[in-house]
């Protein structure tokens, strides 16, 4: 609706909202609207005042008792989903069933009713023969402001903090029991524990109805893990299509955003499949059936990977051909619309496009213990780092168990005992590093109170710490590099594999590493030495 809103400029109108009694997801939508600056109404209110438009976001026998004339629009993309327990109808769309367009005495309620593409008033003559007349196709104001905001997708992706060689993965889940988190609520994580970090996002985008089924608060509370993985998460009530135009790939389910995302050239992968809740042959249904399937349970990498590189079934004109029609022109077909039944002439030029609202990502706090691979090209030298999320990896015991790092800022006392190697990534004064290095490694020395104890060194085998021009890397047998390395992680990891692998690291030389396919880095280091 805010999009609606956007398109009746110049000469926006005085707005008031009222919201549906009833819902048992409405109950923070009032909240909601008041909070962006809207006057809200009560029902009582809205149905005994005189309206030179009513604008509605879903069509119900309710909208008659407004006074003023009513123009319902398509909740989503198009009119896809089945409701019986609400519409009564088993095969039609809610939205187009006959006892939401149609007063108690048989007139049609709605003065203009909106479709997305002229295949909606084929099944709207067959729904609703008497409400057909009433149909315009206007196309979706939604999915052109997105097509025009396409160009913002190098800010977008910055917002969601994607680095240019990182691929964006985006879950999207609607509300009910054949959503995707409905049906696989462990996807988030099984992404974040199979997707090296470095290299992938993962975002997650639910339905409004899921949040208020429950709260922020509780959500935020069963998403701590995976939230503290990295997972980031659209909150309710805040634009997310910009999640849309910065994502890679689409892990989705019937919801209209996967319908978007596809539309828009999004590679999509079926996570749920919600075809139960959806008119056969619906433009959804039917990309729902030609989506490739996703395994949860199975490879997750090797299957986005493939996907991202398999030729497309369909190109994204085709698929949004079937669903969008006045393509680029919805926004003036809309407000052509809205301003015939106020009684207005139409305006000559079209209204100014404006782009998607900016996202406003939420996150847990930063990563500090990883679970990380570590492999060697022999042919070039080349030492491969992969690092995952300690706390996701640790939910799939299935998976391989790889070694064991983490950060100084590590506070969990049990995590920093069980890690191999612990790194302080944050720059120090050298005698402050030493002295740390002293208390990590040394196992009959102990730290002052809150730091370090010395409990720590029953498995850690080698440390490392960040200071002005380098970093010094330790093992636990004294054995000690010094490096000009800025990555005191990478430094502690790739010199740490080449000890344990047998390579010699007495003479100077040069590492090769990278943590991204395709890019590299590169430190020095002068030759491992000993106490004396």
């Amino acid at each position: 609706m805010r999009v609606i809103l956007e398109v009746l400029h110049p000469n926006p109108p005085d707005v008031k909202f009222v919201v549906e009694p009833g819902s048992e997801f409405a109950d923070d939508l009032g909240p909601s609207i008041v909070e962006q600056g809207y006057k809200l109404l009560s029902w009582r209110e809205a149905t005994s005042t005189r309206f030179d438009v009513v604008l509605a976001a879903h069509a119900t026998q309710a909208l008659g008792e407004f006074r003023g004339p009513v123009f319902c629009l398509p909740h989503g993309a198009g009119y896809n989903r089945l409701v019986p327990e609400s519409t009564g109808s088993p095969d039609f769309a809610t939205g187009t069933v006959d006892s939401q367009l149609k007063a108690e005495s048989g007139s049609v309620i709605p003065a203009a009713f909106g479709c997305s593409h002229p295949e909606q008033l084929e099944r709207l003559r067959k729904s609703c023969p008497e409400a057909v007349d009433r149909a315009v196709v206007i196309g979706d104001p939604v999915y052109d402001q997105i097509c025009a905001s396409r160009r913002r997708r190098p800010e977008y992706r910055d917002r969601f903090e994607v680095g240019p060689d990182q691929k964006l993965v985006v879950v999207i889940s609607t509300w009910g029991k054949h959503g995707t988190v409905g049906c696989e609520a462990n996807l988030p994580m099984r992404l974040l524990a199979q997707l090296p970090a470095d290299e992938y996002r993962v975002l997650l985008i639910m339905h409004p109805n899921i949040w208020a089924g429950h709260s922020v608060a509780q959500i935020r509370s069963e998403l701590r893990n995976e939230l503290d993985s990295g997972l980031v998460v659209i909150p309710p009530r805040t634009p997310w299509a910009a999640g849309l135009i910065a994502a890679d790939i689409v892990l989705g389910d019937h919801s209209s955003l996967s319908m978007y995302a596809a539309a828009i050239g999004c590679r999509f992968l079926l996570a749920a499949d919600g075809r139960p809740e959806l008119v056969p042959g619906s433009p959804l249904a039917n990309l729902c059936a030609e989506a490739t399937r996703l395994d949860v349970h199975g490879d997750l990498r090797a299957q986005i990977e493939d996907h991202l590189q398999a030729p497309r079934q369909r190109s994204a004109k085709e698929i949004a051909d079937t669903i969008f029609a006045e393509q680029g022109q919805s926004w003036a077909r809309t407000r052509s619309v809205v301003r015939k039944l106020v009684g207005r002439e139409d305006l000559s030029e079209p209204p100014r496009m404006t782009a998607v609202g900016d996202p406003e990502p939420d996150s847990g706090r930063r990563v500090t213990s990883w679970q990380v691979s570590v492999t060697m090209d022999g042919r070039t030298g080349t030492v491969r780092l992969e690092r995952y999320p300690l706390i996701a990896r640790e939910q799939f015991p299935e998976l391989e168990r790889l070694s064991q790092v983490s950060d100084d800022a590590e506070v969990d006392q049990r995590t920093r005992e069980n890690s191999e190697a612990l790194v302080r990534t944050q720059p120090c004064g050298k005698s402050e590093g030493e002295e740390w290095l002293v208390e990590v490694l040394n196992p009959t020395v102990g730290g002052d109170a809150g730091r370090l104890v010395h409990s720590e060194a029953r498995n850690i085998g080698v440390a490392a710490y960040r200071h002005a021009t380098g970093c010094v890397v330790q093992w636990c047998d004294g054995l000690r590099v010094e490096t000009d390395a800025v990555d005191a992680f990478a430094a502690a990891v790739v010199l740490h594999e080449m000890y344990t692998s047998g390579e010699t690291l007495e003479s100077p030389g040069r590492v090769r590493y990278s943590a991204r396919p395709g890019e590299f880095a590169e430190f020095s280091h002068g030759g491992a030495t000993m106490p004396s």
